[in-house]
Order: structure tokens, then C-alpha cells, then sequence
């Protein structure tokens, strides 16, 4: 018992932050947007400036997602099919599909979220199914993503589950010295900021098969050509020995998830995880209008639109490197992390700045060890250049004198 998860343990620690984080009036704020990143509350009227949206490239406001999300609505009649994709989907599902896989040159599956992706793929890779039979030894990093780490013991009922510490590659190479079959399980980009080990990876890959397992919700869209993200870039092209999930929510602006199994063409594994992979069966799907604001997006992705914004979410990052860096500064990846220590000076530091017209969200336990608080920023492509100029110069300011 507890040996991957503790959530009663977990929610009797945190209890006391989110309690701080309430009544400052920093949690379950009810707005309306206004378009770039900014919101009303609806309680007061106050206006601001969302600071940690994931819409990196600013797609979940373009009209063209927006006008496709509605048109496929209207062209199939219905938001759902309700009943598992495996008896009946609509054309949109299958559209849908076909566009990601030719845009990024994989075999890909969607599903309702990123979540469900880990749901549906971890324990297909743990089974053996895509190992040639055998059960994998499979190694977490200590800072994967909470929705790899919440499959550890769905996992463990396949396998054999160890943790490492982030980036140890030592460890991992001992262990695939040990075992006959390893696969990793990192993101390619972390929700706190920094990129995983890629291309010392892809070594330890060709040296003793490791198999590699990305989340890359963070890195698609913000980075390469076509908006690969990190993994893919570095890789040059998946192989069968690679699996990525993503979310089409962030910086791909529509809605969903998204599993890229291998190779495009890689028809086996697609029917081996459509036929086993638990939330690829069931009727829990992106709906018609997501699906629609993901077909847009793939074609945005492949008109020089995308460059221009990749280069301005760039040129905004370094902006705010530049004004206020942090331990990330110039990795050229929009996620920045305000390390501040104390829970309590965190949540009134983000309530301050919220009062001031930005709203910034405080990251503690769990989602970061005990003491280790702060704020959890993202930069986006649509973001101005004064903003960024006023919001660091009023961090600067007020982190004097909170902390």
C-alpha cells in the first residue's frame, strides 16, 4: 500500500495552501476572456492579465480554430457519436487523425486529454505489447508529470516500476545494463521548466534499445519545424522504439490529447492500442468542435503563420530573460519559474500582482516539494511588449517586498 501514491497524505498537506490560496481569492476565479491572454472576473469586474496560460502560440483564440470548431459541428450535425470510436466515428475523427499524422510523420490516435494518453499507453508499454512480448523494466523520472506518475501502479500490476532522480543517467544506464528490456519515461519538456536529456538519450537508445517514453504536452507547437516540439526536432523522425503523448490544448490551441505510437504507417501498433488501450475505447472522445479546431491547426502548422509566431513567443521570452532572469533563462522554452520558498509569501506575492492586473499562479506541494513555492509563469506569442515590461518591473517590485 502507498507505494507509488499517498493521496490521502498528499491532500492532508496541501490542505492548508489551498486554504491560503482561496481566500486570497486565487483559486476557481470565474471570468470571461477578452482575447489575448486577458479576463474579467465575473465577481467584481476586475480585468487582468493571464500570465500562466498554456496557449503559447496564442491558437486558442485564433478565428480560424475558433470558425472551424463551429463549422464541423454544423457539417456533422452532432457533438458526439456518444458510443465507442471502435463501433462508430464520425469522418471528423478519422480527418482529424490523418492531419496530425501527416504533419508530424507519426502514427496518431487522439483522445479526450494528455491524461488519458498516459492512461491508455503506459500500461499497453508495460504489458509487453510493444516490446516484441516482453515486459520492459520501466523507469520513471522523479519529475515526470503527475499524470505519468498517478499510472505507476496500474503499471506496477504489469511490471517492475523504479524511480530515478531527474536526469540521472547514470542510473538509467546501470539499469539498462542489468535488464534485458528498459523503457524511460520523462517529459520533453517539464511543466516547471527545462527539456529532458534528448539527445544523450537517443545514445543510450542506440546503445542498448532503450525504449523512450515522452510527454510533450509543453513542447509541441512552441519549437521546430512544423512545431514538432523538442523530442521530435532532436530526433529528426519517431522510431519504433519511441512513444510520445501530447495535449492539443496548449500551444496546438484546439482540444484533446494525442498519442504518437510510432512510425506513420505503423498500423499494428494502432491496432493493438485502439483494441487495448482503455480510454482509446471508450465513448470519451474529443468532441466534433475540437476535432474541427484541430484540423485548422494542423494546417496553420504548415503555413509560414506558425514561424511568425514561434519567432515572436521567442522574441518575448528573451524580452522577459532579459528583465527578470530566472534559473531557466535562455533555454528558449516559454515556461519560467519564480522560485520564491514560502508557501504563504508566494500566494500573497500572486495576490498582489493579481490586484495589479496580472494574474500569476502559485505552484506548491504537490506539484513542488515543500519550501520550494513560487510562481509558475508562461510567456506567449501574443503578448505585448509593454505588458511584459510592466508585469516583470511590478514583480520585481513587489517580490521585495513579499519575500
Amino acid at each position: 500500500m502507498h507505494a507509488f501514491m499517498n493521496i490521502k497524505k498528499s491532500a492532508r498537506i496541501s490542505h492548508d495552501f489551498w486554504e491560503t490560496t482561496t481566500e486570497a481569492g486565487m483559486f476557481d476565479i470565474v471570468a470571461a476572456g477578452l482575447g489575448d491572454g486577458r479576463h474579467r472576473s465575473l465577481a467584481d469586474g476586475h480585468e487582468f492579465v493571464n500570465m500562466s496560460s498554456y496557449s503559447y502560440l496564442g491558437l486558442d483564440t485564433h478565428p480560424k480554430l475558433v470558425r472551424a470548431a463551429a463549422d464541423a459541428v454544423l457539417a456533422e450535425g452532432s457533438l458526439n457519436t456518444s458510443t465507442s470510436r471502435m463501433r462508430i466515428r464520425f469522418a471528423a475523427l478519422r480527418d482529424a487523425e490523418d492531419a496530425l499524422s501527416e504533419l508530424f510523420d507519426v502514427e496518431a490516435v487522439t483522445v479526450a486529454s494528455c491524461a488519458a494518453a498516459a492512461w491508455a499507453a503506459l500500461p499497453l508499454l508495460a504489458s509487453g505489447l510493444l516490446t516484441g512480448g516482453t515486459p520492459p523494466l520501466m523507469v520513471f523520472d522523479k519529475n515526470a508529470h503527475f499524470c505519468l506518475n498517478a499510472m505507476k501502479a496500474n503499471v506496477a500490476d504489469e511490471t517492475q516500476v523504479v524511480t530515478v532522480a531527474h536526469d540521472d543517467l547514470d542510473a538509467l544506464e546501470d539499469l539498462c545494463r542489468k535488464h534485458p528490456q528498459v523503457a524511460y519515461v520523462a517529459d520533453g519538456v517539464y511543466s516547471t521548466g527545462g527539456r529532458a536529456p534528448v539527445a544523450d538519450l537517443l545514445r543510450l537508445q542506440e546503445k542498448y534499445g532503450l525504449f523512450l517514453f515522452f510527454d510533450e504536452a509543453h513542447g509541441i507547437s512552441t519549437v521546430g519545424a512544423n512545431g514538432r516540439g523538442v523530442v521530435l526536432e532532436t530526433m529528426g523522425a519517431i522510431n519504433d522504439r519511441t512513444l510520445i503523448i501530447t495535449s492539443l490544448n496548449k500551444g496546438f490551441g484546439a482540444s484533446g490529447g494525442a498519442i504518437f505510437l510510432g512510425p506513420r504507417g505503423s498500423r499494428e501498433r494502432r491496432d493493438v492500442a485502439l483494441r487495448n488501450g482503455g480510454p482509446l475505447m471508450w465513448s470519451q472522445r474529443i468532441n466534433t468542435a475540437g476535432l474541427g479546431a484541430v484540423m485548422a491547426s494542423a494546417e496553420l502548422h504548415r503555413s509560414d503563420e506558425l514561424g511568425l509566431l514561434q519567432k515572436r513567443l521567442q522574441q518575448n521570452v528573451d524580452l522577459f530573460d532579459s528583465l527578470l532572469p530566472t534559473a531557466r533563462a535562455g533555454d528558449g522554452l516559454p515556461i519560467r519559474f519564480v522560485d520564491i520558498g514560502s508557501e504563504d509569501a508566494t500566494v500573497a506575492l500572486g495576490r498582489a500582482l493579481l490586484e495589479q492586473g496580472y494574474y500569476a499562479s502559485p505552484i506548491f506541494f504537490p506539484v513542488i516539494a515543500r519550501g520550494k513555492a513560487g510562481l509558475r509563469l508562461m510567456l506567449r506569442a501574443n503578448m505585448g511588449t509593454a505588458e511584459i515590461e510592466d508585469f516583470c518591473h511590478r514583480l520585481r517590485q513587489l517580490r521585495a517586498s513579499h519575500v
